[in-house]
């Protein structure tokens, strides 16, 4: 392994996307499902924080993880109206830096020792993530619009489809990527 570090740290941000998954599925359960929701992004800011010891590029992401926590716990307190609609924008945005930034560097990284396939996907996961975002705060600007919210509201379903495909390449990026890093 030439990048150690990056690698575990990217196994637990997996790891952490993971967790998240399945806290969310779990989320009826009680204790559980909120424990394993608390857990995820901490294994997440781990990972980054892990991942910068062998490239200072990973600190952009980590200022961005610990961005967007801070994002979701005031969303969480004072997440209605105007305001919440703001925070969920922001939200995005930052969490779309946090995949790019991780993304780019780890491209970067396996470019570097030859592994053009892997480093594609990475592309591939930031051209979709930045897609799908930029519809769906569109989206929901135009949502408030009468009439165009029925249009904005399907072509925000759609986007959201095809999040989920990028967020599976994403997990798979982050898979594969530890493995030969």
């Amino acid at each position: 392994m030439r990048y150690p570090n990056a690698a575990s740290g990217l196994r637990l941000m997996f790891l952490g996307q993971i967790l998240m998954i399945v806290g969310v599925l779990l989320a009826w359960v009680p204790f559980v499902g909120a424990l394993l929701i608390i857990a995820a992004p901490v294994a997440e800011l781990v990972g980054v924080y892990k991942a910068g010891d062998d490239d200072e590029n990973y600190r952009g992401a980590l200022v961005f993880v610990a961005l967007v926590l801070m994002v979701n716990f005031i969303s969480g307190f004072k997440g209605e109206g105007f305001l919440g609609s703001i925070l969920d924008m922001a939200s995005e945005i930052l969490s779309l830096l946090v995949v790019f930034s991780v993304c780019n560097t780890t491209s970067n990284l396996l470019h570097s020792i030859g592994q053009e396939a892997l480093s594609q996907r990475g592309t591939t996961v930031i051209k979709i993530y930045t897609a799908c975002t930029a519809v769906s705060i569109v989206c929901q600007v135009l949502g408030i619009i009468p009439i165009i919210n029925i249009a904005a509201a399907l072509v925000a379903g759609i986007s959201g489809l095809v999040m989920v495909v990028g967020y599976v390449m994403y997990l798979l990026f982050l898979n594969g990527s530890s493995k030969v890093l």
